[in-house]
Formats: C-alpha cells, structure tokens, sequence
C-alpha cells in the first residue's frame, strides 16, 4: 500500500508539475469521488421507492415523485461523468503544452496520465463509500476495510513486480531483441486478471459477512440492499483498478 502511495506521488508530480494543474486533477478526482456517493444516496432513493415503510403507506402519486426523482439523479450522475471525462482531456492538454517531451513520449504521457487518473478516482470512490457503508453497518464497514487493506497490498505487490516485467521489456527493446507482442500483452492481461480475481474473493467473504448480518437481524432491509449495491461498486472499482494498475505500468515505463 505505501509502495502505491509513493509510485501515485511521483508520477504525479512528474506530469502536472505546477501547482494549479496538480489540484485542478485532485479536484476531478475528489469530484469523482462525489459522484460516487450520489449514487449511494440514488440507491438509497431506489430502495425507499421498491421497499415499503413501517409508517403510513405511500401513495400511488408520491411513489411516482419518488421514481422521477431518482431517474432525474441518475441520468444526471451520468451526464456529470460525461463531463467530468471531457474536462480531464482539456487538462491534460494544457498540462503537457510546451513539454520536449518526442511525439512517442508525449503519447505515454497521455497514457500515464490518463490511466493515473482513472485509478486515483475509483480510488476515491472506494473510500466515499466505505465511508458511508460506516452510516449503514458499522460493523460490516470494519469488515469491509479490512478487506481494502489486504486488496491494496496486494495490488501494492502486483504494480512493483509489473513495473520489472515492463522495464524488461522496455530493455530488451532498446538492446534492438524486443519481446514479443504476445508475450507483452499477456504478461499485463495475466497480472490484471490475476489481481482482480484475488480481489473478487474478498468482494465475496463480504458479501457473505453481509448476508450473516442480515440474517442475524444487525441490517434493516433496506440497509442490506444498499450495501449490496455499494459493495458491488467496490468489487467493480478493484477490478478496474488492478486491470489499469497493469496499463499504468506500461506508460510510466516507457514515459521516463
């Protein structure tokens, strides 16, 4: 985990190296992060509609109230996302205008950046909600953070062993006795793969620990079917982080 937190630090700094261009890209990946949590309050909105109250019962109007409301947050989380992804390309065209970087190498900027981004924000997103998993279950949230630690640690060791294998290769090129492409394709495809189904086993010893405690009566109904939904979103999130964990080491090695 410290290994990621140190390789994020500097390639950071390496691409966006004035002050403003750094926090416009932490303010798209807190943005990012925010767009996370509308959507847990959608699915909390989406749980309220489908499952009835204990109090007086709704409605057939204010049930339809309900639905347009949460159609309205969700196609309006999806134009956000739209944005925010047009948006980041116009950043990073203003942070690498002027750079000496070779055509070739500003093409690995570009990828570095743009994969460095895209983990950073499902990053964020993670923690907005396994912050608000914290407000459902607190104890199915001490649950899920303990299965983060070990999903990051061990993606820590998937991006230093992938970081070698590119840097092999990167070597063998110049020495004019490149690998294969087929070998490059499916040293990266089988370390991203590999990873993301590592982390799925802990998206299921969660999903488990969930049912137990909706069983057990320790999670309202309406409390399990958004953790359910939140922690799919993680399980996704690690699965597209460890694929892209794998691209971004490609990039930065060959963007030095």
């Amino acid at each position: 985990m410290i290994f990621l937190v140190a390789e994020f630090r500097s390639a950071m700094a390496d691409l966006f190296r004035t002050r403003r261009d750094f926090w416009v890209v932490a303010g798209l990946v807190l943005f990012g992060a925010l767009v996370s949590a509308a959507e847990l309050l959608a699915a909390q909105l989406f749980s309220i509609i489908i499952i009835p109250g204990e109090g007086p019962a709704r409605s057939t109007n204010d049930t339809i109230w309900l639905a347009v409301a949460f159609l309205v947050v969700f196609g309006g989380l999806r134009v956000l996302n739209f944005g925010q992804s047009l948006y980041r390309v116009n950043v990073f065209e203003k942070a690498f205008q002027g750079t000496s970087a070779s055509r070739a190498g500003e093409s690995w900027r570009w990828a570095t950046a743009m994969e460095l981004t895209s983990i950073l924000s499902m990053s964020a997103r993670i923690v907005v909600v396994s912050a608000a998993l914290v407000l459902l279950s607190p104890l199915f949230a001490a649950a899920n953070a303990l299965i983060a630690l070990v999903v990051l640690q061990m993606f820590g060791m998937t991006l230093r062993r992938q970081l070698v294998t590119q840097q092999r290769f990167r070597e063998q090129q110049l020495a004019k006795d490149p690998a294969s492409s087929a070998d490059k394709v499916r040293a990266r495809i089988k370390a991203g793969e590999l990873g993301a189904l590592l982390a799925s086993v802990g998206v299921m010893i969660l999903m488990a620990v969930l049912i137990a405690l909706t069983i057990l009566g320790e999670i309202p109904a309406g409390a399990a079917l958004v953790s359910f939904l939140a922690v799919r979103m993680i399980g996704q999130m690690y699965s597209g982080i460890s694929t892209g964990l794998m691209r971004f080491a490609r990039a930065r090695v060959n963007s030095d």
